[in-house]
């Protein structure tokens, strides 16, 4: 049997932070617990014990901020990335596709919109929704697109070696697996077990970079073990089609880990759980009410405890009075100070936003929830475009037809695709443009009946370039203009050649019928 070397689970140890992993236990519990539970209450068997806080708005605010992002970040029926258009870019995807595309974009459109289709199979979307919760309470995850479809991993089964710029070298995944899931293969490595045994699964995705012909070619090579024991063979993945994806939410120089935007209200989040238990506690204490009395008084007390409403009982009434704990302005107090927190947190998670369902948003909608996420949360909606809608493009094209990137990597043309607010401005052109023509034909006609001294065509370059539409992206240039009226001019020039040819045959025939002595 092959000797173990344990040389990954050794790694994950070394890369891991238990102190980090503390702190994300603790953001957890503030806003949605069951996205990082205590790792002293996971169980083998079962459903882990969950802690939670004494308020659920932080659950609240984290799951609105993910799905408002989620319909951001991966609009219905929209593409979220778009192939940059160049000449080089048409003339390649037409070689591949044998279409001709050098006169329309029509082709290029449905392949964005077939990758990003694909995304919604086998219910990848929810999953990427676990992922931006992921991402908002602890700063991190790793997606994993596997056989069309997208799994989630917390810091909790992987580590993730980076430079000081954020590059990431090196990724190991731990996953535990049941001895009967193995393979026969992984069974014969390990030895016999028992079946519901709990091995280990390493899974190493190395960053190599090679000089080839003066030019830096980077790759990813992936590697596994399982319970110390090194798995034959590896797998090699260019540098944008690696399934691995690790995801920050925003990261520091110098850092391991990314830092989530729980962190970042940390200290809101603190008060607001302490405010909320104190309140909680207080008003049970408030509900107490004790029945007070004098042992020096007249009151027959055991007669009072047996006797039912309405009865008789000896005593003055002096001697006996209920005590209850509590102040309703302390709760009052309470209650304020924890409504000021919940509406600064609730600006922050952009819960003030107002979307609609998901399939019934509009590009422009889209478009402008991202322009707010991008100002609120502070460029973040950017960071978010580049580390996972870049490598799911990519990765998305490459399962639409991998004759894609491999024709671009052949003829070493770079595939530009932009993604974040730049690739929606597509989406809202129609939508801008429908707009800037409901202007048009409200202001022309009343400026051509004011006066002859307005130049209709000046009115209306300023309403397209005040919504963001360039004039000339849809004018026809002089070439063309001076064409179509040239070929005006031959169309009227043959029309009336006719109209003579048609005159003479009708002077011809009539000199025939008078020559006859027929009547005209």
């Amino acid at each position: 049997m092959q000797s173990k070397d344990n040389v990954l689970a050794a790694l994950f140890n070394e890369y891991g932070d238990s102190s980090l992993l503390e702190r994300l236990e603790l953001y957890a519990l503030w806003t949605i617990s069951s996205v990082f539970p205590s790792a002293e209450n996971r169980r083998d068997k079962g459903n882990a014990l969950i802690e939670h806080d004494y308020q659920s708005v932080g659950a609240l605010l984290v799951n609105r901020l993910a799905s408002k992002l989620a319909r951001t970040l991966f609009p219905v029926g929209t593409s979220f990335f778009k192939i940059e258009i160049t000449e080089q870019t048409k003339a390649k995807i037409a070689e591949v596709f044998k279409q001709d595309m050098k006169s329309n974009d029509t082709s290029l459109i449905n392949l964005e919109n077939a990758a990003c289709r694909r995304l919604f199979l086998k219910a990848s979307y929810a999953q990427l929704v676990q992922a931006l919760r992921l991402l908002i309470v602890t700063g991190e995850c790793l997606l994993h697109r596997s056989a069309s479809r997208v799994s989630v991993y917390s810091l909790r089964n992987y580590v993730v070696q980076r430079n000081n710029v954020g590059e990431v070298q090196r990724i190991i995944l731990k996953e535990p697996k049941k001895y009967f899931e193995l393979e026969q293969k992984y069974k014969t490595l390990v030895g016999e077990r028992d079946e519901d045994a709990t091995l280990d699964l390493y899974t190493q995705v190395l960053r190599v970079a090679k000089n080839v012909g003066g030019k830096t070619l980077i790759s990813w090579e992936v590697t596994q073990e399982i319970d110390g024991f090194s798995i034959d063979g590896k797998a090699v993945y260019r540098e944008n089609l690696c399934p691995y994806i690790p995801v920050t939410w925003s990261f520091m120089n110098g850092d391991a880990y990314g830092r989530g935007y729980v962190e970042e209200y940390s200290g809101d989040f603190a008060k607001l759980s302490e405010l909320s238990a104190a309140l909680t506690n207080y008003e049970l204490q408030s509900t107490r009410v004790l029945n007070v009395f004098n042992p020096a008084g007249q009151f027959d007390i055991d007669s009072a405890i047996d006797a039912e409403s309405g009865a008789w009982v000896q005593g003055q009434k002096e001697s006996v009075q209920s005590f209850e704990v509590g102040d309703y302005r302390k709760i009052q107090e309470l209650r304020l100070d924890i409504q000021s927190v919940e509406q600064r947190l609730s600006t922050a998670f952009m819960y003030t936003g107002n979307t609609r369902d998901a399939e019934r948003v509009t590009a422009l909608e889209v478009q402008m929830n991202a322009e707010e996420a991008e100002q609120v949360l502070g460029g973040v909606y950017s960071q978010l475009s580049q580390n996972m809608h870049l490598p799911l493009a990519y990765i998305l094209l490459n399962e639409v037809d991998p004759s894609i990137i491999s024709a671009f990597d052949l003829n070493n043309i770079e595939l530009n695709i932009l993604t974040g607010l730049v690739a929606l401005s597509r989406s809202s052109e129609n939508q801008s443009l429908m707009i800037a023509a409901n202007q048009i034909a409200q202001a022309v006609p009343v400026f051509s009946q004011i006066s002859k001294k307005y130049d209709i065509d000046k009115i209306v370059d300023g309403i397209l370039l005040s919504n963001g539409i360039d004039p000339a992206s849809i004018q026809k240039s002089l070439e063309q203009l001076q064409q179509e009226a040239a070929q005006e001019e031959q169309a009227a020039m043959a029309q009336q050649q006719a109209i003579m040819q048609q005159g003479n045959q009708l002077q011809n025939t009539e000199a025939v019928l008078a020559a006859q002595g027929q009547p005209i």
